[in-house]
């Protein structure tokens, strides 16, 4: 590869620069190459003297949204009669690759650009097939298989993290042996009523194993994937997805379920009480960050890169006037707690019969009569921690949020960049990029700004 990622970028950058898109359409039988112009690879690139057929007409719009989304539109193929055939193939559900670059280059020079899933075939007329693309996030949508406990008693439950008296589940009729994670663990405190039970511990298979018998059985779990970037790895590595840029806190966190769950699921409750965001990029690598304050910009959009009379405000958010945090889940609540609890440690004796422990904080918004008081689920297991994220959510809306809907000339910004506009509406300020909708073939983006 001859260019480099700073030589690509610049190109990117400048907007007079001819390109090319390369398709690479996958169905059951094979792969169909085609291009919006002619273009065969060089008998030194890797897949050496490889025609496209100059047959792409349009190609995806793409959408990545910072809300788990990214959405693409279709690819419209010409057909002169040459592809017409091509309406007798299995289309759906395999790979479509999207890679750009210059005419002028070696294939291996061209960067991909997006991936997805080939929806199938929309429309064939005279003159063109369309496809539609639809994004990868969906394999996040597959339960994930944990097996099943005994007697039908459901999935064996998946623990992440510090799981604080999640009821454990018998799987052993001749031993007192009871089960709390489908994972390896560090450590099980089995407990009866909230009181601590001598017992041994197979760390790998999940299990405890009691010296007496006891009515309902719950214990206290520890598993290795115990911070926010640890079970975003754990996800992305069980779904077989890589891992793009992750930028979240080292929290000490805790997930437990004892019923089907998906990844999705697992990332949606990782990332709400923790003022976080989660999405599949453009080449469906996982992307997890925290909302944070725009500080420093990475790209600028002056009034020139701006379409005519194509800046608006769409939103307004009020700021938060309170914010409760709940923290510290307690996966089964006690209604009778062992006595020797409520008389040698009340403190745990109340928090066995609560489900929740809160942290709650408020903040002058005088000039907003009309700010919101908010509560907020989180994975989170310790105090200290729970405090800080509840103090940095309510700096964080501290006061009244924007979302203006931008049309630009700049065509390659990605979702999570801060951005500085340079416009009489909003001064110059920083904000953060919700969403953003470009097509390869087209120099504009549609962006959706946070302010």
């Amino acid at each position: 590869m001859s260019i480099s990622d700073g030589q690509y970028a610049a190109w990117l950058a400048n907007l007079n620069a001819s390109r090319l898109l390369l398709a690479e359409m996958h169905h059951a039988g094979g792969i169909k190459y085609v291009a919006t112009g002619p273009f065969m690879s060089l008998p030194s690139d890797s897949d050496a003297n490889r025609p496209y057929d100059d047959c792409l007409e349009t190609a995806v719009d793409i959408t990545t949204r910072i809300d788990g989304q990214v959405t693409f539109g279709e690819v419209t193929l010409m057909d002169d009669g040459s592809i017409t055939d091509w309406l007798f193939l299995a289309w759906q559900g395999h790979p479509i690759r999207l890679y750009l670059g210059s005419p002028k280059w070696a294939r291996d020079d061209f960067r991909l650009l997006a991936q997805g899933r080939n929806g199938g075939i929309r429309e064939a007329r005279r003159g063109a097939i369309t496809f539609r693309m639809d994004d990868e996030s969906s394999v996040l949508d597959e339960p994930i298989d944990t097996g099943q406990l005994p007697d039908g008693a459901g999935p064996v439950p998946l623990a992440l993290g510090s799981v604080y008296n999640a009821p454990l589940y018998r799987v052993d009729t001749q031993t007192l042996t009871y089960r709390g994670s489908f994972l390896p663990v560090a450590s099980i405190t089995a407990k009866a009523n909230g009181a601590r039970l001598t017992h041994s511990t197979d760390m790998a298979g999940g299990t405890v194993t009691l010296t007496d018998k006891f009515g309902d059985i719950t214990g206290d779990i520890e598993e290795q994937h115990n911070t926010p970037q640890q079970v975003v790895e754990w996800v992305a590595a069980h779904y077989g997805i890589a891992i793009g840029d992750v930028d979240l806190p080292t929290y000490r966190v805790g997930l437990y379920y004892n019923s089907e769950v998906s990844g999705r699921q697992i990332l949606e409750e990782l990332c709400n009480g923790l003022g976080a965001y989660w999405y599949l990029n453009e080449v469906n690598a996982l992307v997890a960050r925290q909302h944070k304050l725009p500080l420093t910009a990475d790209v600028m959009i002056v009034g020139d890169d701006i379409n005519y009379d194509r800046c608006r405000l769409t939103d307004t958010e009020p700021p938060w006037r309170r914010l409760t945090l709940r923290w510290g889940r307690n996966y089964s609540p006690l209604s009778n707690v062992a006595a020797v609890l409520d008389e040698e440690e009340p403190a745990e004796a109340t928090r066995l019969r609560t489900e929740w422990r809160e942290s709650r904080a408020e903040q002058d918004v005088s000039n907003y009569p009309l700010a919101e008081r908010v509560t907020r689920d989180s994975v989170i297991q310790d105090e200290t921690d729970a405090a800080t994220e509840r103090d940095r959510l309510l700096q964080l809306r501290s006061e009244r949020r924007e979302i203006w809907s931008i049309e630009t000339s700049l065509s390659y910004v990605s979702a999570g960049q801060v951005v500085s506009v340079q416009h009489r509406r909003l001064e110059g300020r920083l904000g953060r990029l919700l969403v953003v909708g470009r097509s390869p073939t087209r120099e504009n983006s549609n962006l959706e700004v946070w302010v």
